[in-house]
């Protein structure tokens, strides 16, 4: 990576640190909230206020993206191309198994399905092109 590759890089770390912490802080108040009054009106709006900081953390990526070079732009490419298919192919059949009378999963799995393949993506990608 160049010199300018590796600040964009900091950057970009510094500014998931930075959600992840803000996160942290917000998820540990809501839940105190949410527990204090659960039947409240406006909990739905509290309830989502920790992901706010990740808009920030989508924001740098993009940005990071922007400042890398072209070839480490299509290894990531590559990386979310695999993630984006893969977690389709994942969900949808999973959908029709539920369909056959399998239990039904949280929406929460999905993230983790497109972080392990974006991480197999990603392994993938680099051992083509590095």
């Amino acid at each position: 990576m160049s010199v300018t590759q590796d600040a964009a890089k900091r950057i970009y770390n510094r500014w998931v640190w930075v959600a992840f912490l803000a996160y942290s802080g917000l998820l540990a108040g809501v839940i105190t909230v949410l527990q204090t009054h659960p039947d409240a009106a406006w909990r739905y709006p509290v309830a989502v206020t920790p992901m706010i900081p990740w808009l920030f953390t989508v924001v740098a990526y993009v940005r990071y993206y922007r400042r890398m070079d072209e070839l480490h732009q299509r290894i990531a490419l590559e990386a979310f191309a695999f993630a984006f298919a893969g977690t389709a192919l994942v969900t949808f059949t999973y959908g029709f198994l539920d369909f056959a009378g399998l239990y039904r999963i949280n929406w929460w799995f999905v993230w983790p399905v497109m972080a392990t393949l974006w991480i197999i993506g990603g392994f993938l990608a680099r051992k083509r092109w590095l």
